[in-house]
């Protein structure tokens, strides 16, 4: 039963390793201008991705900590930067001008797809953490 738990507590993780991966790869904002410089698209990229290390370390912390107080303290660390992580394209940091861009097209759509399942995924292991607890206590 504790492995299991264990296993729900890391899919916030992996969706915050895969939302790193995923920002710099193939969901990755505009390329390169042809003056060699980066379009503001390119900072928002780089932000996500430290929020989706951020999200990815903070939840493996709370999946493998025993102390229910540091636990409840690194999955709210964790939801925070997946909200942060969600309004960074467009909200927080502005991006391209032109809507038609990858950056709105395909960067955004993904952060934000990821942000949610992250903060959806975080809830659901956090609950079946206080509903463990409630079941042993």
């Amino acid at each position: 039963m504790k492995d299991k738990n264990v296993l729900l507590s890391l899919v916030p993780a992996l969706a915050g390793l895969l939302l790193t991966i995923g920002v710099m790869t193939v969901f990755s904002a505009c390329g390169i201008k042809d003056d060699g410089t980066f379009m503001h698209c390119h900072d928002v990229q780089i932000s996500v991705a430290l929020s989706g290390g951020c999200i990815a370390l903070f939840s493996a912390l709370a999946a493998f900590l025993q102390n229910r107080t540091a636990r409840t303290i690194f999955n709210a660390a964790a939801l925070t930067a997946s909200v942060r992580a969600f309004l960074l394209p467009g909200i927080l940091m502005p991006m391209c001008m032109m809507r038609t861009m990858r950056c709105y097209t395909v960067m955004q759509p993904f952060v934000r797809i990821m942000a949610v399942m992250i903060a959806v995924s975080g809830g659901i292991s956090g609950m079946q953490a206080l509903r463990q607890k409630q079941q042993e206590g």
